[in-house]
């Protein structure tokens, strides 16, 4: 592993809710399968998380005004950089959606 263990990085604790959005994609297309939302160990809203094990869809906690600005914000700047990352390498010419 080389170097790898000689630095450790320490995630900020946030608190709150959190969902979950897969997405499907290639060049040219996206998809957005249905969000999810894990649940923690003890079942409530609070404690450990269960990293997906305990998991529910629909997630109510994401209005669609929440989905449209992930998608804008997050999702959608992902893509189209990777797609040019994919061109500058590749020689490759192909647009996100």
């Amino acid at each position: 592993m080389g170097t790898a263990g000689n630095r450790v990085v320490i995630e900020e604790f946030l608190d709150g809710e959190e969902a979950s959005f897969i997405v499907l994609a290639d060049a040219s297309t996206c998809s957005l399968l249905r969000r999810a939302r894990t649940t923690s160990v003890s079942g409530t809203a609070t404690g450990a998380n269960t990293g997906g094990m305990g998991a529910y869809s629909p997630a109510p906690i994401v209005t669609p005004d929440l989905h449209a600005r992930v998608v804008r914000e997050i999702i959608q700047p992902v893509l189209s950089g990777m797609v040019e990352e994919a061109t500058a390498t590749s020689g490759s010419s192909t647009p996100a959606s």
